[in-house]
């Protein structure tokens, strides 16, 4: 039964990363459901969630023509964000995190809702030095990504957005790129400290991968402001979950 419900859980997360945001915390959720201890829980929801990040990049792919060069410096920026930050989550006290998990939460679904004006203020504070600005928002995106991967995406496209990007399309083949670089990084230091637990991973990581590329593919399809109302009910729900059940 569990491995059903986290197959599940990841088909619907990996559509909401896909379409418009807030998946991470669908996954997560169910992981700790199933008894996971959230810090477990936590790395083996950037494990599962990485394959979904690559079928979306493939998913994108035609979108993103022309900003492979842009990769070449952004890719070492973003791995070092993503080490770091699962080296920070190595060190909390899973205590402390577990208290702190509602918390992350509820702060990764207020930037979904506020997702749009953050990147509008973002695209506003452009300067001459838009590359460094946009560099250095995506390397603390990133470090927050290897930490917590709620309200990830968001981040990142408002990062984009400081960095002078505006087609949304490639922008969200970018965040996945970024997702799967940072992921990569942190899962390295999750493996050799033993906290994936790989046979539920895989189960989300099927989900995933079928929702995000599927969703991806039919992005020209879906009406953005109905994914995104749906995404943001999903992302309360879980919220008002996790707070219930931490401190019920």
């Amino acid at each position: 039964m569990e491995p059903l419900l986290l197959f599940i859980a990841g088909l619907v997360g990996g559509t909401m990363n896909a379409l418009a945001g807030g998946g991470s915390g669908v996954t997560f959720a169910a992981l700790v459901f199933t008894g996971m201890p959230p810090i477990i829980a936590n790395a083996t929801n950037t494990f599962a969630a990485t394959f979904g990040y690559i079928t979306g990049v493939a998913g994108y792919w035609r979108h993103m023509e022309g900003l492979w060069r842009d990769l070449i410096w952004q890719v070492p920026l973003v791995f070092i964000g993503g080490l770091i930050g699962g080296w920070l989550l190595l060190q909390t006290d899973p205590q402390l995190f577990s208290a702190a998990v509602p918390w992350l939460l509820l702060f990764a679904t207020l930037l979904f809702m506020a997702g749009p004006q953050l990147q509008r203020a973002a695209a506003r504070m452009q300067s001459r030095n838009v590359r460094l600005l946009g560099a250095f928002a995506v390397f603390l995106t990133c470090v927050y990504g290897g930490y917590f991967q709620g309200g990830f995406g968001i981040l990142t496209l408002a990062a984009l957005s400081l960095g002078g990007y505006t087609a949304v399309r490639a922008m969200n083949g970018l965040k996945l790129v970024f997702a799967t670089v940072s992921s990569v990084a942190a899962i390295l230091l999750f493996a050799t400290q033993g906290k994936i637990d790989y046979v539920g991973g895989l189960a989300v990581m099927v989900g995933i991968g079928i929702g995000s590329y599927g969703a991806a593919r039919l992005t020209d399809y879906v009406s953005d402001a109905n994914v995104k109302r749906a995404s943001l009910a999903v992302c309360w729900l879980v919220t008002v979950y996790a707070f219930v059940s931490t401190y019920s």
